[in-house]
Protein backbone atom coordinates (compact mmCIF):
# COMPACT_ATOMS: atom_id res chain seq x y z
CA UNK A 1 0.00 0.00 0.00
CA UNK A 2 1.71 3.23 -1.08
CA UNK A 3 1.82 6.22 1.52
CA UNK A 4 -1.46 7.56 2.67
CA UNK A 5 -5.13 6.01 2.74
CA UNK A 6 -8.18 7.67 1.44
CA UNK A 7 -11.63 6.20 1.87
CA UNK A 8 -11.56 5.22 -1.96
CA UNK A 9 -8.45 3.30 -1.49
CA UNK A 10 -9.47 1.53 1.55
CA UNK A 11 -12.86 0.43 0.39
CA UNK A 12 -10.75 -0.59 -2.90
CA UNK A 13 -8.65 -2.78 -1.16
CA UNK A 14 -10.54 -3.86 2.05
CA UNK A 15 -13.77 -3.25 2.10
CA UNK A 16 -14.39 -5.08 4.97
CA UNK A 17 -12.01 -2.36 7.16
CA UNK A 18 -14.13 0.60 4.96
CA UNK A 19 -17.32 -0.43 6.42
CA UNK A 20 -16.25 -0.85 9.93
CA UNK A 21 -14.86 2.81 9.67
CA UNK A 22 -18.20 3.43 8.16
CA UNK A 23 -19.90 2.16 10.52
CA UNK A 24 -17.79 4.00 13.55
CA UNK A 25 -18.25 7.14 11.48
CA UNK A 26 -22.12 7.53 11.53
CA UNK A 27 -21.87 6.89 15.60
CA UNK A 28 -18.57 8.64 16.54
CA UNK A 29 -18.08 11.12 13.57
CA UNK A 30 -17.00 14.08 16.31
CA UNK A 31 -14.91 12.18 18.41
CA UNK A 32 -12.48 11.76 15.15
CA UNK A 33 -13.65 14.48 13.08
CA UNK A 34 -9.87 15.29 11.88
CA UNK A 35 -9.57 11.51 11.36
CA UNK A 36 -12.80 11.59 8.98
CA UNK A 37 -12.38 14.69 7.41
CA UNK A 38 -8.67 13.56 6.09
CA UNK A 39 -9.55 9.81 5.27
CA UNK A 40 -12.37 11.45 2.87
CA UNK A 41 -9.79 13.76 1.36
CA UNK A 42 -11.62 16.84 2.17
CA UNK A 43 -8.78 19.24 2.52
CA UNK A 44 -5.82 20.15 0.57
CA UNK A 45 -1.98 19.51 1.85
CA UNK A 46 0.04 22.44 1.17
CA UNK A 47 1.55 21.09 -1.86
CA UNK A 48 -2.61 21.14 -3.32
CA UNK A 49 -3.14 17.20 -2.57
CA UNK A 50 -5.88 15.87 -0.64
CA UNK A 51 -5.33 14.83 2.83
CA UNK A 52 -4.76 11.30 3.87
CA UNK A 53 -4.63 9.14 6.90
CA UNK A 54 -1.84 6.50 7.74
CA UNK A 55 -2.38 2.95 8.48
CA UNK A 56 -1.45 3.84 12.06
CA UNK A 57 -4.41 6.16 12.78
CA UNK A 58 -6.47 3.72 11.14
CA UNK A 59 -5.55 1.31 13.77
CA UNK A 60 -5.55 4.07 16.77
CA UNK A 61 -9.62 4.49 15.48
CA UNK A 62 -10.80 1.23 15.25
CA UNK A 63 -8.64 0.40 18.67
CA UNK A 64 -10.57 2.87 20.52
CA UNK A 65 -13.56 1.62 19.34
CA UNK A 66 -13.15 -1.92 20.97
CA UNK A 67 -11.26 -3.71 17.73
CA UNK A 68 -8.34 -5.53 18.42
CA UNK A 69 -6.39 -5.43 15.15
CA UNK A 70 -3.96 -8.58 13.89
CA UNK A 71 -2.02 -8.61 11.07
CA UNK A 72 -0.75 -12.06 9.16
CA UNK A 73 2.01 -11.18 7.18
CA UNK A 74 2.74 -14.12 4.55
CA UNK A 75 4.86 -14.36 1.92
CA UNK A 76 3.60 -13.74 -1.64
CA UNK A 77 4.58 -16.54 -3.95
CA UNK A 78 5.22 -13.97 -6.74
CA UNK A 79 7.87 -12.33 -5.44
CA UNK A 80 9.63 -15.22 -4.07
CA UNK A 81 13.21 -13.69 -4.11
CA UNK A 82 12.19 -10.68 -2.47
CA UNK A 83 11.26 -13.01 0.77
CA UNK A 84 13.76 -15.21 0.75
CA UNK A 85 16.14 -12.50 1.25
CA UNK A 86 14.51 -10.97 4.16
CA UNK A 87 14.61 -14.51 5.99
CA UNK A 88 17.81 -15.41 5.40
CA UNK A 89 19.68 -15.68 8.56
Amino acid sequence: MSRGITKPKMKRMFPEVADILDRIESVNKSKHYWFFTNYAGKYATPSGKNRTVSLGAIIDVLNENGFDVEINVKPNQNKKQLWEEVLKP
